[in-house]
């Protein structure tokens, strides 16, 4: 093969470009061999690559959670995991940050839910309403209101003025919780995120390793003069 063959290789190694979605997406340079020989080196990485389970800082480990089985969680001096500075979140690890995401975009899901319920009522009455006061009180609030704090939004949403939407939002809080607890599906977030994370990581250093080789085009030859 050409001599970019052993860049190719050495780049992709270092880079640990190995998905299906990187590998697609390889330039194919004058010599057709370099390609295939690049392709096969990076196929036989990707089956020998393997992860470690290291349990988290017990410090992050849940309430009655078991350290042995704890997978996740912030990084300290000795306990083998990434470090992540205790400042870097306000204080709070990537997990908690994460959750304290998940519980606006909970909260969020069940005003949907409950502006949902209010179109169905209007559905079964067909008495021409276009809308309950619920639905048109809510909607106004949260155009009024962005919720970008799903406790503070609903505090404030408690003490309204009007008791309808003080009895909104116990329903908010009450299908908050119930979603939560028996509807969203941590097990395929937690695939989802690390599936789609790693191939958009291989197509990003799969740019980055075309960008860095800038290989000559397969028409000019070997060395790129046409010989």
């Amino acid at each position: 093969g050409c001599g970019a063959t052993g860049r190719f290789v050495d780049l992709c190694r270092r880079l640990g470009m190995t998905s299906t979605a990187a590998l697609s997406r390889v330039p194919r340079c004058a010599c057709p061999q370099t390609s295939r020989v690049v392709r096969i080196n990076l196929a036989h990485r990707s089956h020998r690559r393997s992860s470690k389970t290291v349990p988290r800082a017990n410090s992050d480990v849940p309430p009655g959670g078991n350290p042995q089985n704890a997978r996740m969680g912030g990084g300290t001096d000795d306990n083998g995991r990434m470090h992540v500075p205790t400042d870097a979140f306000g204080g709070m690890s990537p997990e908690h940050k994460a959750a304290s995401a998940l519980k606006n975009l909970f909260t969020m899901v069940a005003v949907r839910v409950v502006l949902k319920q209010e179109l169905d009522v209007v559905a079964e009455k067909g008495d021409g309403a276009v809308m309950t006061d619920t639905h048109r009180e809510l909607s106004d609030y949260l155009r009024n209101n962005p919720l970008r704090d799903g406790n503070v939004w609903l505090e404030q949403l408690m003490r309204h003025p009007e008791h309808n939407m003080r009895r909104t939002a116990l329903r908010v809080l009450a299908i908050r919780k119930t979603y939560t607890a028996t509807q969203f599906d941590f097990d395929a977030m937690r695939v989802l995120a690390v599936s789609e994370l790693k191939k958009e990581n291989d197509l990003l250093m799969a740019g980055y390793v075309n960008d860095s080789l800038a290989l000559a085009d397969p028409n000019m030859g070997q060395d790129g003069m046409g010989h």
